[in-house]
């Protein structure tokens, strides 16, 4: 099976029906619900100011971060910026900074429960512009613990609602935010998604998208080099009681193998603030 029946076969077999629905577990398991928060341990943690009015910090809080915290009796949940289905957030965030004022050359996790990044790779040295990236991944045992077979669909809907939320906040801030052509073995690499040893008895993480963060004209894309790599992913618990092996199928057939075209810069004019003054060279 090509490609492309592959993914037509799956959206044919997770479709739900007037006489049944797609297949999922059909009860939640609330003591298997994965953990919502990813964590590197070993990770040299930079804690971020909530009260920034632009940069890096801000963007992040107004995008990826958290935006309340519910109670219910004795449960206590958090909810994010970015809406999510079933509020499970399959999305991870990472910031590649290169020549960013107050923050050292490397590639980071955002860890939005502690406002903080996670120093994950230390970049080699550059004489190259200043230059801001933000990569996106998934876990899809996050959605595939409520939705079964059906969480790849959301796991994608997902990530269409990060993009959406990190421009949003970007134009508040008078920033841009730019999807950048690059292929998912590459935003595997340049987040270490692919290192197996960072990732052993953890969940997996699938690269989604990689964006480039400026206020004006740039200079041409490139992808950093990273000398050396830091933390090891945490479990995030829960048991998975079914195999829903087409989640891993589909997965597989998506990934992108080829370049694509650079997509401009969407601006959203609502009276956007002045540069970020911590986006120092744009």
């Amino acid at each position: 099976m090509d490609t492309t029946q592959t993914v037509r076969a799956y959206h044919e077999r997770t479709k739900h029906r007037l006489d049944a629905y797609a297949k999922g577990p059909q009860y939640l398991d609330w003591d298997q619900q994965p953990n919502p928060f990813r964590r590197f341990a070993g990770a040299d943690v930079v804690e971020l100011p909530l009260e920034e009015k632009g940069g890096i910090a801000a963007l992040l809080q107004l995008s990826l971060g958290l935006s309340a915290w519910k109670q219910y009796g004795p449960d206590r949940w958090a909810l994010r910026c970015n809406p999510s289905s079933g509020n499970l957030h399959p999305t991870e965030g990472y910031v590649i900074a290169n020549g960013i004022d107050g923050l050292g050359d490397g590639v980071y996790h955002y860890a939005p429960h502690e406002h903080a990044l996670e120093l994950r790779g230390t970049l080699a040295p550059t004489d190259a512009p200043p230059q801001l990236l933000l990569g996106l991944s998934s876990i899809a045992w996050r959605e595939a613990w409520k939705y079964g077979e059906r969480a790849f669909r959301y796991v994608q809907l997902d990530a269409g609602h990060a993009l959406g939320a990190i421009r949003y906040a970007a134009a508040a801030l008078g920033l841009q935010v730019e999807l950048l052509p690059v292929t998912d073995t590459e935003i595997a690499a340049l987040l270490e998604l692919d290192r197996g040893d960072d990732f052993t008895g953890a969940e997996a993480e699938h690269p989604d998208m990689l964006l480039r963060i400026h206020t004006g004209p740039t200079a041409p894309f490139r992808l950093p080099t990273i000398t050396q790599w830091h933390g090891k992913a945490n479990a995030l618990g829960g048991l998975p009681k079914h195999n829903w092996s087409i989640i891993d199928e589909i997965t597989t057939a998506t990934v992108s193998t080829r370049r694509g075209v650079l997509h401009t810069p969407i601006r959203i004019n609502f009276n956007p603030r002045k540069r970020s003054p911590s986006l120092v060279g744009y």
